[in-house]
């Protein structure tokens, strides 16, 4: 069995971007530290501690 060490990254898809950030950054307390994108496409990279 595999041991896992940790996260390199996480990729989803969401309808509802704004409400994605506010449960990664307010809820979980991860900082948001980039936002690229152009219209009908974000991305957004959040620090984990």
């Amino acid at each position: 069995m595999a041991k896992y060490t940790g996260i390199n990254h996480l990729a989803m898809a969401t309808r509802d971007m704004d409400s994605t950030i506010r449960f990664w950054r307010d809820l979980l307390g991860m900082r948001l530290v980039a936002g690229l994108g152009r219209p009908g496409y974000r991305q957004y990279f959040f620090e984990i501690s």
